[in-house]
């Protein structure tokens, strides 16, 4: 049975994101090398560029939820059935989810916007956590950095969850310094 992720993943992305920065930089050390220095060797330069540049792109963005959460967030996939699945393949129930809570972390434009999803009875996942409830944002694509998107909100509601469920925090000042507030426990 095949499972499509559709939350961000930590791994999954971040790899991900070590990928596109290498074919990116490497591309960007070789346009200038051409233009500036024709003819000259490319390995220094390459190495250099990639060897500094790569590690960051990698830990600030393709691990930013991690960095701005304080927490690693969850994944949720949807099988070929429709249901709603966690990382242990545990059915979530639509029925089952109380809240869907919409909160936004940061000032610029592609600031984060992560999700907070609480249950009547939480799912076995939920077990060993101090919180009772999913974190969860999007997953991660590099065409969507300079944008927020809300596909998974989407997502939820064509799979049947009803819309008096989900409900946006308000946005403070202390938001727009980065700090988010607590997870419900």
């Amino acid at each position: 049975m095949k499972h499509n992720r559709i939350s961000y993943n930590w791994r999954h992305d971040a790899t991900y994101t070590f990928l596109w920065a290498i074919i990116i930089s490497t591309l960007f050390v070789l346009i200038l090398q051409t233009i500036i220095h024709p003819g000259k060797p490319l390995l220094k330069p390459l190495l250099a560029i990639n060897g500094l540049f790569v590690p960051l792109i990698t830990l600030f963005i393709g691990l930013r939820p991690i960095f701005s959460l304080f927490t690693i967030p969850d994944t949720l996939y949807i099988n070929d059935k429709g249901q709603l699945l966690t990382r242990d393949s545990e059915v979530v129930s639509l029925d089952n989810i109380q809240t869907l809570e919409i909160n936004e972390v940061g000032a610029t434009k592609s600031h984060l916007i992560y999700y907070e999803m609480t249950f009547n009875k939480a799912p076995n996942v939920l077990r060993n956590k101090k919180r009772k409830s999913l974190i969860l944002t999007e997953p991660y694509n590099i065409k969507y950095i300079f944008q927020s998107r809300t596909d998974l909100v989407d997502r939820l509601i064509d799979l049947g969850l009803a819309e008096d469920k989900i409900k946006t925090k308000q946005y403070r000042i202390r938001h727009f310094f980065g700090i988010r507030d607590k997870f419900k426990k």
